[in-house]
């Protein structure tokens, strides 16, 4: 059994883990992960505050730089997960990494109930869960026991519940979209948006779009088909618009 260790810290009594860890776990650079939360940081930041701290250190040569670490909770840390392109790596350590959070808290709640003054900042060596069964139940009572978890649902943007709710389901089984009946099928988006949800460019949804010839394109321009009238709404203004409902590329 792989065991999993000094990944995540318990800084100011919240499990977090830094976005160096991240990166080295996934085999990704420091620097492009340090981007990639930079590039989505109002998103990062609607599950709290994003905590960093920045050290002096000495380079190779002898100069002194600032060296910034940022430290991300455990939605941030899913959410962040999401924006990277998925490979056996990087679906290894998602699955993994929430393993790790629910030991972290499952220590957390053993030693509140022990009268033992808690250390502020300290690093766990955590084993793997290895019951399906004990995984999804515990997942479902963090959800369902977070404090203003519903509110942070309903106020979020439809493209990140989506991409949130699909991990959640793949992972573990388990929606917090349909536990709260937040309903996104219903609505309609913007290829920009739906991109957005699926990791892909706009262009790309269109042709997708195309292809279920829910849409074809005139004069530059796209029309919605009539098979696509179940699917789409036009949006008439200064310039004519198309949204789709999630289906339409799914």
């Amino acid at each position: 059994m792989e065991i999993i260790t000094n990944i995540v810290e318990l800084i100011d009594d919240e499990p977090r883990i830094s976005h160096r860890v991240i990166a080295e776990q996934t085999e990704n650079k420091i620097l492009s992960v340090q981007k990639l939360i930079t590039d989505n940081l109002t998103e990062l930041e609607e599950f709290g505050h994003l905590r960093f701290k920045i050290e002096t250190v000495t380079n190779t040569v002898g100069a002194i730089n600032e060296q910034k670490t940022y430290f991300l909770n455990e939605p941030q840390t899913t959410l962040l997960l999401t924006f990277m392109r998925n490979n056996e790596i990087v679906k290894s350590f998602k699955i993994r990494l929430v393993k790790e959070f629910f030991r972290m808290r499952e220590l957390l709640q053993n030693q509140k109930s022990q009268p033992v003054q808690k250390p502020q900042t300290q690093i766990f060596s955590i084993p793997e869960l290895t019951n399906e069964t004990e995984k999804i139940t515990e997942l479902k009572n963090h959800v369902l026991e977070t404090s203003n978890l519903i509110e942070i649902l309903e106020s979020k943007k439809p493209t990140t519940l989506y991409r949130l709710d699909k991990f959640y389901r793949k992972f573990h089984n388990f929606s917090p979209l349909e536990h709260f009946e937040i309903d996104l099928d219903s609505q309609f988006f913007l290829p920009t948006e739906l991109g957005k949800m699926i990791n892909k460019s706009a262009v790309e949804v269109n042709l997708m779009i195309e292809k279920k010839g829910l849409q074809i394109r005139e004069n530059r321009v796209w029309k919605m088909t009539s098979s696509g009238e179940e699917f789409g709404i036009e949006i008439v203004g200064k310039f004519s618009q198309i949204k789709w409902k999630i289906k339409s590329i799914i």
